[in-house]
This record gives C-alpha cells, structure tokens and sequence, in this order.
C-alpha cells in the first residue's frame, strides 16, 4: 500500500512540474502573460450550458431593444391627414403621369426612326434595281459588240498571227483612248477592247498571248489576267468561237 502512494505521489510532482514547466515556457515564449491568464479564467469560469443561456438572454434582449425602438419611432412619427394623403396621391399620380408621356415619346421616337430606315431601305431598293437594268443593258451591249461580225472577223486574225505578233499589235491597242470601235460601243479605252478579245479568244491561243505579255511586261500581264478574272464574273456567256 505504501508503494502504491509512492507511486501516485511521484507521478502527481512530475505533472505538477510538467504544468509549471509548460506555464514557464509560455511566459517565456511571450505566449502568456497576467491578461490573458484573466481571460483564460473568465473563459473557462462558466459552464457551457450557462454560457450558453447568457447568449441567449443577450439576443433576446437586444431584439426587444430594436423592437421597442420601432415601436417609439413609429409613436413619434405624426399621422398623415385627408389633405396629406390627397397631395400624396396627386403627386404619384403626375409622376404615373410624366412616365406615361416619356413612354409615349419614346414610341415616337422610334416610328421615326422605323419610318426613315423603311424609307432608305426602299431607296437603297430602287437604286438597285436601276443599277441592275443598267447594268443588264451594258452587258448586252458589250455581248451584242463582241458577237457581231467584224469583232469576230478581227478576233480570228489576231488568233492566226504568231503569238509574238498578236501581242504587239494588242498593245498598240491598248494606248488608244478612246476605243477605235464607234460611238454607240460601250468600251470607253483601248484596254477594255483589248480584254474583251482575249476574253473571247480560244485557251490556246490566249494562253501563248499571255505568255509573250508576260515576258515583255509581267506587271501589264497581271492587271489583263485581273480583269479578264472580273470580267468573267460580271459577263457569264459563251465566248465567241475562234472559227
């Protein structure tokens, strides 16, 4: 029995140490002080269940407070007369009344604007249906050129020429301005004559012309070879047969 309060006594010291040495390295490490030794005890003073039931009494307190304070401003506020309620009520009733023509402007505003894109919109119409009568006119006229005989008669001469030949004298044609083919033709510059027989001509024969244009001035080769590209997309018919 003795040994066993030997051993109960010596284990209680060294917890005794244990707690004094863990509250020196606290102070030490400048984790623990007087102030928060206070706050240690205050915090740990009360049960949970009493901490808890000071909480709550808090609250409900502090509720009562707000709600006693709403009830004295609502008591404090003065009430509102026949006279108040009527001035009230106009004043709603002018600003329902200012929205309502603001709204009513606005709808204006936009039949306006609706008006004046109908009104493009049937402008930009009529323009185009012009554009594409004059347009068709001028392609006929440039299909009526290019078939009629003489155009076909000079075509099948340059087409005969050597390549070389056929090249020079497509380039005298191009710095006649205005076109040598009438005034009724639509080809205003030697250049559209020009683009309008290698236009017409065969593959062939096209491509050797192209090729001596190319070698005697590649720049000159590549505005023909563009607007032999346009021409075909704005001209969709049938060349006009070599022979």
């Amino acid at each position: 029995m003795k040994r066993v309060w030997t051993v109960i006594s010596v284990l209680a010291l060294a917890n005794v140490l244990a707690l004094a040495g863990l509250v020196g390295w606290l102070q030490i490490s400048g984790r623990l002080n007087r102030d928060r030794m206070i706050r240690l005890r205050e915090l740990f003073a009360p049960t949970i269940a009493q901490e808890q039931k000071t909480t709550e009494e808090t609250q409900s307190k502090q509720a009562e407070e707000v709600k006693k304070a709403a009830e004295d401003a609502k008591s404090q506020r003065p009430p509102i007369n026949a006279a108040d309620r009527l001035e009230l009520s106009a004043q709603g009733e002018e600003v329902r009344r200012q929205q309502l023509a603001s709204l009513e402007k606005q709808v204006d505003l936009l039949r306006a604007s609706l008006a004046r894109d109908n009104a493009e919109v049937t402008r930009a119409r009529d323009q185009l249906t012009q554009d594409q009568a004059a347009f068709e006119a001028m392609r006929k006229r440039v299909l009526d050129q290019e078939g009629s005989a003489q155009f076909k008669k000079t075509l099948n001469t340059l087409q005969d020429l050597k390549a070389d030949q056929a090249k020079k004298a497509l380039k005298e044609m191009l710095a006649m301005k205005p076109a040598p083919t009438g005034a009724s033709s639509t080809m205003q510059t030697g250049t559209d004559l020009v683009v309008s027989y290698l236009n017409a001509m065969d593959s062939r024969s096209r491509g050797k012309i192209m090729n001596e244009f190319i070698q005697d001035d590649p720049k000159l080769a590549a505005d023909l070879l563009e607007r032999l590209r346009t021409r075909g997309l704005a001209f969709r018919a049938p060349e006009v047969s070599a022979k």
